[in-house]
């Protein structure tokens, strides 16, 4: 007779192992590993040598981490601040994020903010726009960028209501004076 599988013992994997489940979701930081990895209940010592082993093996990549996740959060529409922020919460280690964050140009961030403002603006045609700072300020763009394109998009506004409130104008004041010489 076969024992069933949740009888039968099975020997538990290494904290090695574990990590490279891990790793295979997707892309750690040392601190998120040694985190994860202490959560279930792997020995401080076997940990440390995991990490290690990982990082030796080429698994473990602190740069490579800080990169891809910065193009992640860009490509979905996220601001600066909240690149750092997300780099600090996941332990990423200083140079690594530093690098990753060489990637964000004043021009990137500006046209990504702008891009993101002009979707919320489909989605919510009837907001005003202090609501559309704060959704710019919550997806971790700078009160800079947030000014600019504001300023900007209200300068295309104001624009474009001059040049369609002059042709108003000027065809209200013709059709009033057509209709006073009646």
């Amino acid at each position: 007779m076969r024992e069933s599988k949740s009888k039968r013992k099975r020997s538990p994997k290494s904290a090695y192992d574990r990590g490279l489940d891990l790793l295979a979701r997707r892309m750690h930081f040392a601190a998120e590993m040694r985190t994860k990895l202490a959560r279930r209940d792997y020995p401080e010592e076997e940990v440390d040598g995991a990490i290690e082993r990982l990082a030796a093996d080429g698994y473990l990549n602190e740069r490579e981490a800080a990169r891809m996740l910065v193009r992640s959060l860009k490509r979905r529409g996220y601001g600066r601040r909240r690149l750092e922020l997300d780099l600090r919460r996941r332990g990423a280690e200083e140079t690594a994020a530093a690098a990753a964050l060489e990637q964000v140009g004043d021009e990137d961030e500006l046209e990504r903010a702008g891009s993101v403002a002009a979707r919320w603006r489909r989605a919510h045609p009837g907001r005003n726009v202090p609501s559309l700072a704060r959704h710019l300020e919550r997806r971790g763009f700078t009160p800079r960028t947030i000014g600019a394109v504001l300023f900007d998009s209200a300068d295309e506004a104001v624009d474009q209501g001059a040049s369609r409130g002059s042709g108003e104008a000027a065809g209200k004041t013709a059709g009033m004076r057509g209709h006073s010489s009646c």
